[in-house]
């Protein structure tokens, strides 16, 4: 997986995926955990990306370094799990705190909105995300 990222944290602990995978009873895809580990803590290249004629703003995605203290992924994490029964997982977040995640069965990227609690699909596939910050 590439890295659509600046100022990435070094990653050298994954056992959040596997206690998550064991309280929740789910296996997160490979490319999730491959995203997250290229990118993780960092500022996307482009902070502006056009989807369907749509602006989406990403700030940061999130990190899997727990010394991150404002990005860490654990919190949101646990919530979108417990809210969507384990299917979704956050991969970023813009600047009015809505996330981006990845659905676990499908894998399709979503851009959700915390002020409607909705889902917009915004790609087909992680690999179909990251082309557009190219």
């Amino acid at each position: 997986m590439k890295s659509i990222t600046n100022h990435c944290d070094k990653v050298t602990d994954l056992t959040l995926f596997a206690e998550v995978e064991a309280k929740y009873s789910i296996r997160i895809r490979d490319d999730i955990k491959e995203f997250l580990t290229a990118n993780s803590g960092g500022y996307p290249v482009k902070d502006l990306v056009k989807v369907d004629g749509e602006e989406y703003e990403i700030r940061v995605f999130l990190s899997l370094d727990c010394a991150n203290k404002n990005y860490y992924i654990e919190k949101p994490l646990t919530f979108f799990l417990d809210n969507t029964k384990g299917k979704i997982v956050p991969i970023g977040l813009d600047s009015g705190d809505n996330y981006y995640c990845v659905n676990n069965e499908t894998g399709k990227v979503y851009y959700w909105s915390a002020s409607d609690n909705q889902y917009y699909c915004i790609g087909k596939s992680i690999a179909e995300f990251t082309e557009y910050f190219e």
